[in-house]
């Protein structure tokens, strides 16, 4: 088992790697973009575009490894206001509720890039990106993030039992 968590704890890395890949080359993409068109007069409306579907490769590859880290966005002020086992138990009906919605959208999005890539869909940009490119991301990342809940889910619930054990 710590050989599967090391290899998912790797994965989650280098997704979150690649994401990081991918913010950089948007920061310098766009202010290239930026500059030349000032500068120069030689709009780059291909690196504005690529930077845009950047941004859902940095969303989805990067959330497996903010959940895994828990630097994930939540409101903690409510959670704060709750006994130690509350929070537990809150967290355990998150990851829950987490796993499923990751389920869902990794089953749909797989669905419809296999489609997207058998029809060979294009996107009606300069580029004529196929589509299947801008939505691998999505069922991957998804992916991921599902097995993370389940992690996360299991050390919830071992730190349920050590907070009743506690108690006693």
């Amino acid at each position: 088992m710590k050989a599967l968590n090391r290899i998912l704890d790797g994965i989650n890395k280098f997704l979150a790697t690649i994401a990081g890949i991918w913010l950089g080359f948007l920061l310098l993409s766009i202010s290239y973009a930026v500059f030349s068109r000032f500068v120069f007069n030689e709009p780059h409306s291909n690196l504005i575009e690529i930077s845009a579907y950047g941004l859902v490769y940095i969303a989805f590859l990067s959330a497996p490894w903010l959940l895994q880290e828990r630097k994930h966005i939540i409101v903690d002020i409510i959670v704060n206001l709750l006994s130690k086992r509350k929070q537990i138990r809150l967290s355990i009906f998150t990851d829950i509720v987490g796993f499923l919605i990751s389920v869902v959208i990794f089953y749909i999005s797989l669905l419809t890039t296999i489609n997207n890539y058998v029809q060979k869909i294009a996107v009606m940009d300069s580029l004529q990106t196929p589509q299947f490119l801008l939505l691998m991301s999505i069922p991957i990342g998804t992916f991921f993030l599902a097995i993370q809940f389940i992690r996360n889910l299991k050390k919830d619930i071992d730190n349920l039992k050590v907070e009743k054990e506690g108690e006693c």
